[in-house]
């Protein structure tokens, strides 16, 4: 078994936006760029009413050599283009954060 990676994408979402941003995020950006980024295995996005950033969106990857080239890729800059449009209009910030799994070990 490889040790998988992720790549965590949390939105600090602009108050009485919350309903444009899920509609952006599900309909134009998973489909259209994110969604299509070399060697991702899923996206999952998920929401807490207690946390801030309230939204995040997880990104898996096989490894974290894996989760690099995919982050080096011409179609992660069209979807960081793309996110940072929305800077101002729906979201405040976007916060990217990879992490490489440590548990259970690589049995290799």
């Amino acid at each position: 078994m490889n040790a998988s990676a992720l790549l965590i994408v949390s939105a600090d979402v602009i108050s009485g936006k919350e309903d444009e941003f899920n509609e952006w995020y599900d309909q134009h950006h998973i489909p259209n760029y994110s969604g299509n980024l070399p060697l991702v295995k899923s996206v999952r996005r998920f929401y807490s009413r207690r946390s801030n950033p309230q939204y995040v969106a997880i990104y898996e990857y096989g490894s974290f050599d894996e989760l690099k080239k995919s982050m080096a890729s011409e179609e992660s800059k069209l979807a960081g283009e793309d996110a940072d449009k929305q800077i101002g209009r729906l979201v405040k910030s976007f916060t990217y954060n990879s992490y490489s799994q440590i548990y259970p070990k690589d049995s290799q």
